[in-house]
């Protein structure tokens, strides 16, 4: 009886194993706007398999874009994600990806790797790489910015939910020649679409630390069923 128990006990093991979710990257607890879906469909755009990610920066009211390049600055290959409300009503989580700094010398700065990108609805927009002397604005007094037009901007000189940036007019999506889709912005409409910024949260990643397979545990689960019957029947 104790023998048959053991063998559905590690036969449960391993059929449960062997339904664990296929991503093995680990997102920052302290993270407020990631999460899994989130972290899964950024790996994809990125192409770089399996991800870590870490919480570098998160404000909401009262943040302001000194405090953000204060967290930020100097750092590569960061997301920058902004929760947003617009005219209507809507919530949505933009942002975007750049690999080089915020803090470099200048206005613009240029990177033919960047993106911007609607995590609500799953759209992407690649820089262009004929503009992409203009892909990100590295001023301090900007919030996330990419794109000379700008293509998306969480607003500049004011604090998150404080004077400017507490109107629509403080953030907005455009669709601008540096990240161009015809006349699509990368909230879905045409033209400019303002919105407020409510939260902002910027992470970076590395490539996701060795995890055995789920297949390779239950095999190992299995294994010891095997074992176990053995030492059974020489003790029998």
């Amino acid at each position: 009886m104790k023998f048959k128990f053991l063998n559905v006990a590690l036969a449960s093991l391993a059929i449960a194993v062997g339904s664990f979710p296929a991503h093995s990257g680990i997102i920052d607890a302290s993270s407020v706007l990631l999460d899994d879906a989130g972290a899964t469909q950024l790996e994809s755009w990125l192409g770089q398999g399996d991800l870590d990610w870490d919480s570098i920066w998160y404000g909401t009211t009262g943040a302001t874009p000194q405090q953000w390049h204060d967290g930020v600055d100097g750092v590569l290959d960061t997301v920058s994600i902004m929760k947003v409300i617009d005219t209507t009503g809507v919530v949505s989580l933009l942002g975007g990806y750049t690999d080089i700094a915020w803090d470099a010398d200048g206005t613009y700065s240029k990177t033919d790797n960047a993106f911007i990108f609607n995590l609500t609805n799953n759209s992407r927009q690649l820089v262009n790489t004929l503009n992409a002397n203009v892909a990100i604005v590295t001023l301090d007094s900007y919030f996330p910015t990419f794109g000379g037009g700008h293509n998306l901007t969480g607003g500049y000189a004011h604090a998150i939910g404080v004077n400017g940036a507490g109107t629509h007019s403080a953030g907005y999506a455009n669709n601008a020649s540096a990240y161009y889709n015809g006349n699509v912005n990368i909230l879905g409409g045409a033209g400019l679409s303002q919105f407020k910024l409510l939260e902002l949260e910027t992470v970076t990643f590395a490539q996701a630390t060795d995890v055995p397979e789920p297949s390779t545990l239950a095999i190992f689960a299995l294994g010891m069923i095997g074992l176990a019957s053995r030492r059974f029947k020489k003790q029998s």
